[in-house]
């Protein structure tokens, strides 16, 4: 028995060092990659930000104020809708499985929250475009 303790950890901290290693090379590889695009003189302003974003993980302040509170608000609200939708199943399964009418209904409602939930972005998104199309 203690065989095994003593091969178990000896497996997971092989497979945690393996696994570092890979992440760091992958990011090794990657920073090359963004620093000699960086370097490309012919590199439009757009580019540059979404490339400095991946060097950093931050946007730009002046690209921060030009999206709208409600777009960055957009993946919170997909997220929620997600989650209603889940519960929302599970709440009308366990009130099928126990019978209760209250329980089916509650899950029915939030499922169909959920479901507006999740499609409101895009359906923002699609609005927004067809208004920029006119």
């Amino acid at each position: 028995m203690e065989f095994a303790v003593i091969l178990f950890v000896i497996f997971t901290f092989v497979l945690v060092k393996m696994v570092l290693e890979q992440r760091a090379a992958a990011r090794r590889d990657n920073l090359r990659v963004l620093e000699e695009a960086l370097k490309n003189p012919a590199i439009d302003r757009a580019t540059l930000e979404n490339l400095t974003y991946q060097l950093t993980g931050r946007h730009s302040a002046r690209s921060h104020e030009r999206t709208p509170w409600f777009v960055r608000l957009q993946p919170w609200i997909l997220a929620l809708g997600w989650g209603c939708l889940f519960s929302g199943f599970a709440i009308y399964v366990v009130g099928e499985m126990l019978g209760q009418r209250d329980g089916i209904i509650t899950g029915v409602g939030t499922g169909i929250l959920g479901f507006g939930l999740i499609t409101y972005p895009f359906a923002l998104r699609e609005l927004e475009a067809r208004r920029q199309q006119s």
